[in-house]
């Protein structure tokens, strides 16, 4: 059983890489900033940071993992790298812009920690592919800003939104419609990007700090009691709205346990694993459907958006092998089974290729959303493929 699905993943994300050289990559390696459900580019698309890191960082873990020796991927990882570089890096003040024009122009400035998170992500990952150090030296620059300018000193955790010259701003760029200064999902990507850069540059400091926000997510972000997380904070972490949202919880269940392991504190990584499972089940009892689909969102419990958005899939499917390396409970493997089944039969679009935005819960896939855009990356479903290629070479 692991074998089959170990190579259905391999097969999956070597398509998906394919694809993504096809149709997503200009001549000079750079990337389009939209490209629609059919194949079409969108030449004159604006292009965004978070889009331009997750391409980056797919590319150059591709080539760290030795997962597909495409000699385009080299080419693809130091296109988007020069153009980080370039058009997305402020001299002036460091950090990454939010977005830029066509021709690279920054149009959108403010920094928000998201962002910034992502832009540590991925160069951390080029830098370890590659071994190029102004990469480094971009991820710890990005990083010591974040600590000057986002911790909060008084209650823990990394405040949201920041003007160009990192001025604290009251919204969050489009992460929710609340206003609230912090956020689970700013906090888990901040805890994925640390991970990475203390895997690569096992700084002292930074190691505290990794270890300050993994107890941050998993004491403050983490409900104990639903074992989901909780999305919005007020400064003093009270909880803003009771909104669930099952991919980030099953995403969050492995993305703990990277840290943990990382930080290597073998009292922390039980404490830490309990937690993960807690989270794949309190998934597997509300979020996923009896067709193995990953559900939107829900309240108190119950479902209130059963769309089946395609990064969600993605990442239960790693976070359910997760769960089996931790346990050795086939249980666990036979879900991930069922949701690679789901994936493989709604969200693949079998003809043009690459996962469809979101599925109905009737099967039918809405194809007025883009394959790319500033959202819509390779990031969640080729990091899947690797992961389980990676989780079940072993078993």
């Amino acid at each position: 059983m692991t074998n089959n699905l170990r190579q259905r993943a391999v097969d999956q994300g070597k398509s998906i890489l394919a694809w993504w050289r096809a149709n997503a990559i200009r001549e000079d390696g750079t990337f389009y900033g939209c490209v629609s459900n059919d194949c079409t580019p969108e030449p004159e698309a604006n292009l965004g940071v978070i889009l331009a890191s997750r391409i980056l960082w797919t590319f150059a873990h591709s080539i760290n993992t030795r997962f597909d020796m495409n000699t385009e991927n080299r080419r693809i990882a130091d296109a988007t790298w020069n153009l980080l570089k370039t058009a997305f890096w402020d001299e002036i003040h460091l950090g990454v812009f939010w977005m830029v024009d066509v021709t690279h122009r920054p149009i959108q400035l403010r920094k928000h920690v998201y962002a910034q998170s992502f832009a540590i992500y991925a160069c951390a990952e080029y830098f370890a592919a590659t071994g190029n150090t102004e990469a480094l030296r971009l991820a710890q620059l990005t990083y010591q800003c974040i600590e000057r300018y986002a911790r909060d000193p008084e209650f823990g955790g990394y405040y949201e939104s920041f003007s160009d010259d990192w001025v604290p701003m009251s919204d969050q760029l489009g992460l929710s419609d609340l206003a609230a200064p912090k956020s689970m999902n700013t906090h888990l990507h901040l805890l994925e990007a640390y991970t990475r850069l203390y895997q690569v540059w096992p700084n002292p400091e930074l190691r505290g700090r990794l270890h300050d926000l993994l107890q941050i997510v998993a004491e403050r972000i983490v409900d104990r009691e639903s074992g989901h997380f909780q999305l919005f904070f007020d400064a003093k972490w009270t909880p803003l709205d009771n909104v669930i949202s099952y991919g980030h919880d099953i995403e969050g269940s492995w993305l703990l346990c990277e840290a943990a392991d990382a930080l290597g504190d073998p009292v922390l990584q039980e404490a830490i694993h309990n937690i993960a499972l807690r989270m794949v089940e309190a998934t597997l009892a509300e979020g996923i459907d009896q067709d193995g689909g990953v559900c939107n969102e829900g309240r108190a419990g119950s479902v209130i958006d059963d769309d089946r958005h395609w990064w969600p899939q993605a990442e239960a499917a790693v976070g359910l092998v997760n769960a089996y390396r931790i346990t050795g409970d086939i249980h666990y493997l036979h879900h991930a089974w069922r949701v690679w089944d789901f994936i493989e039969n709604k969200m693949v679009d079998r003809q043009y290729g690459e996962w469809f935005w979101l599925v109905h819960r009737d099967g039918q896939p809405d194809l007025s959303k883009w394959k790319v855009e500033p959202w819509k990356c390779p990031y969640h479903n080729t990091r899947a493929c690797i992961e389980l290629w990676q989780r079940l070479g072993n078993f």
